[in-house]
């Protein structure tokens, strides 16, 4: 089965995935993918303590060859 790696990154850091997950195919890493963003889209501020922030996970194979690329944004949280 396919190896695939999860790269965060925000535009300015980049967190590589150095391990990478084994799936079936890219359907399943995608799917993977999406349910860790939204998890992560919702404590994005926590990671860098700035609203409005922009995210993206780029999922490569082994090959280093880009299967997708899932963007994030964590909205600025309203001002009191």
């Amino acid at each position: 089965m396919p190896k695939f790696y999860f790269q965060l990154t925000d535009g300015l850091t980049k967190v590589p995935d150095t391990g990478g997950r084994v799936f079936t195919d890219a359907a399943a890493a995608r799917e993977h993918a999406t349910a860790c963003t939204a998890a992560f889209s919702r404590r994005a501020a926590e990671f860098n303590g700035i609203d409005g922030l922009y995210w993206s996970v780029q999922v490569v194979d082994e090959r280093g060859k880009q299967v997708f690329t899932l963007q994030l944004e964590q909205r600025a949280r309203a001002r009191d």
